[in-house]
């Protein structure tokens, strides 16, 4: 039986919303959706008014019901990586002697580890298995292994407790009820990643307007996330504070740039429509200084965590910041020394990396719903397929 739901992602620079249908088997399809500009928001705070982030969120919403022709009175709320962050819990269980480890052996130490309280403020949104391992060997499918103890490691996603009151009320001044909270960083990850991609660990990049992403995914689980204050945003603004331009002419100049070859000049209009060049190495000094920081700190990120890394683990990029540039995922693999591959999202309309997240939130809504109405006890002894997300109201 097909159903319908709706679901609000709030990026550094727009606001998604996504109405969509889906019967639990395969992709949701997406029936219409609302994409307005905004302010967003950075280390936490809104960057705009407390009425114009209103104003935004009313207008996306409104877009998205003309376009499905659906009336939203229900939603599910994506919380923004500046508003989350992850804790653990791993857990041991040992048996009375060597044997083979059961599907019940499992689900016992599963249980266990999501059996878990946040120690520090906010609310957890997402609780979902990483990895097991059977005296000291890691795996993903520990039934059937022989061992004397089994281990399992969570990962909880904690949400900011002030990020969900805000939702709260704006909401309400929509007559809008909440469902409930997921992250899109999640969501995208498990969305874009092939799951045998993250059983062996892998990486997901992120660049947004304002703010970069780093994800590390391992089975159903982020297991460390990071928000780095540097986006595709700040190289416009860098084109428009050097050059003296407008912002539409310096994302113009952005879009326009392609690293490594070039034409000699580049060209945009002005507001009065006259055309306006620049010497490539104008433009270039301005650029790939503030790319190569951003490389470096994704380079930084990775690396504090590189021990969680795996000599087949992957990486990807994604988001509208720098891949949209010609050559600017080559340019950040050259940097970061890790070769990116750039992933679509598969999906029929907003197909662009820029719409990852919100893709991959909606995704996240169907399948958690999914798997709150399944038993752990049906994976079978295998991690993949188990995430819970709590629809905490």
């Amino acid at each position: 039986m097909k159903s319908m739901a709706a679901a609000i992602e709030f990026g550094t620079s727009k606001i998604v919303t996504l109405v969509g249908e889906g019967n639990g088997v395969g992709p949701a399809q997406l029936l219409g959706f609302g994409v307005v500009p905004y302010d967003g928001y950075c280390e936490g705070h809104w960057n705009a008014s407390d009425e114009e982030v209103e104003q935004a969120v009313m207008k996306s919403v409104r877009e998205a019901e003309l376009s499905s022709g659906r009336e939203i009175k229900e939603i599910y709320v994506g919380v923004p990586g500046d508003f989350i962050h992850l804790e653990q819990n791993e857990v041991a269980l040992d048996l009375e002697n060597e044997r083979r480890i059961t599907p019940e052996d499992v689900d016992d130490v599963m249980n266990l580890a999501l059996d878990y309280k946040n120690q520090g403020e906010g609310v957890i949104i997402h609780r979902s298995p990483a990895w097991f391992t059977v005296d000291e060997r890691r795996t993903m499918e520990p039934a059937g292994l022989k061992g004397r103890s089994i281990r399992c490691m969570a990962s909880f996603v904690v949400a900011d407790a002030t990020f969900l009151e805000d939702m709260q009320a704006r909401m309400e001044q929509q007559d809008i009820h909440i469902n409930g909270y997921l992250a899109p960083a999640l969501g995208e990850a498990l969305l874009l990643i092939p799951p045998e991609e993250r059983d062996k660990v892998a990486v997901l990049v992120d660049v947004g307007y304002l703010s970069t992403e780093v994800m590390f995914v391992q089975g159903d689980a982020l297991i460390s996330h990071k928000v780095l204050p540097l986006g595709g945003g700040h190289l416009a603004a860098d084109l428009a504070l050097d050059l003296d331009v407008t912002m539409d002419m310096a994302e113009e100049l952005k879009r326009k740039y392609t690293f490594g070859i070039g034409q000699d000049q580049l060209s945009v209009q002005d507001p009065d429509g006259q055309t306006v060049s620049f010497p490539r190495e104008t433009v270039l000094a301005i650029i790939e200084p503030r790319v190569a920081e951003l490389s470096d700190m994704v380079h930084d990120a990775i690396e504090e965590h590189a021990d969680k890394l795996s000599p087949r683990s992957a990486f990807y990029i994604t988001g509208g910041g720098l891949i949209l540039m010609r050559g600017g995922r080559e340019t950040i693999s050259s940097v970061v020394e890790r070769t990116f591959r750039s992933p679509t999202p598969p999906a029929v309309k907003l197909n662009s990396p820029v719409y990852s997240s919100a893709i991959g939130l909606l995704e996240l809504v169907y399948e958690s719903v999914s798997q709150m109405e399944t038993k752990p006890q049906e994976g079978g002894g295998k991690i993949g397929g188990f995430i819970k997300a709590f629809f905490t109201k």
